[in-house]
């Protein structure tokens, strides 16, 4: 009974990265949103460098599309509209006073820098490892949305964000991209299957890394100490 459900690659993919999702989904910075202990910079700067990472994102899902076959490059394009994370944050950016001018000025912080790069290399390798350097993205959320759901917090703003991922929509594009990446698994070497795993697992690094850039406002000059 065990076995079967760990026959799909992408229950190897989740299987392998659940220790890292686990400290994401318990980061402080996480916590501290639920609990409306996060300070309001803290997410303000969290804010601007999802931005700048989304539209890199969608823009990795339409170079990614190029490279596959049509059908599944239309899915990954429907899927990359579906979702809608840009959408969503849209009224939390307005929330919070942060405008398209603020987020243009503000410098790229180094794990964003180094999670896009990270990305855009997998392109490199084979249209399946780009596709699965992208699914945690989807998955993550989804799953921290899910663990989530039970906590309300007394900063309308804070909720608005679990709220944003907790919608039947969003849970319907990652149930297909995570489709979509068993349907490369199975059509390719283990060689590809090897640099999928690798992009998974450096993209859920990079994911938790995230929480951790915005929780302590990562600067270029943090690199140096």
């Amino acid at each position: 009974m065990n076995e079967a459900k760990t026959n799909k690659f992408s229950d190897q993919l989740h299987q392998a990265a659940a220790p890292l999702w686990q400290k994401s989904l318990h980061h402080p910075f996480i916590t501290e949103l639920a609990s409306g202990q996060l300070p309001l910079t803290t997410f303000r700067y969290y804010l601007t460098q999802d931005t700048k990472y989304l539209e890199a994102f969608n823009q990795l899902h339409e170079k990614t599309a190029a490279l596959l076959p049509s059908s599944q490059g239309e899915l990954l394009l429907r899927l990359a509209r579906e979702a809608g994370e840009d959408v969503q944050h849209n009224p939390i950016l307005l929330q919070v006073d942060l405008t398209a001018g603020q987020i243009r000025q503000a410098p790229i912080a180094p794990n964003n820098y180094a999670y896009i790069t990270h990305m855009e290399h997998q392109l490199s390798l084979s249209p399946a490892a780009a596709v699965a350097g992208l699914l945690p993205c989807y998955w993550l959320y989804d799953e921290l949305a899910d663990y989530w759901k039970g906590q309300t917090s007394p900063i309308p703003v804070y909720q608005a964000f679990f709220n944003s991922y907790q919608t039947a929509g969003f849970n319907n594009s990652t149930r297909l991209l995570i489709g979509l990446v068993d349907d490369l698994a199975a059509e390719n070497s283990d060689l590809v299957k090897e640099q999928m795993l690798t992009a998974f697992m450096r993209s859920s690094r990079y994911e938790l890394g995230f929480w951790q850039m915005a929780y302590t406002h990562q600067t270029w000059d943090d690199l140096e100490n």
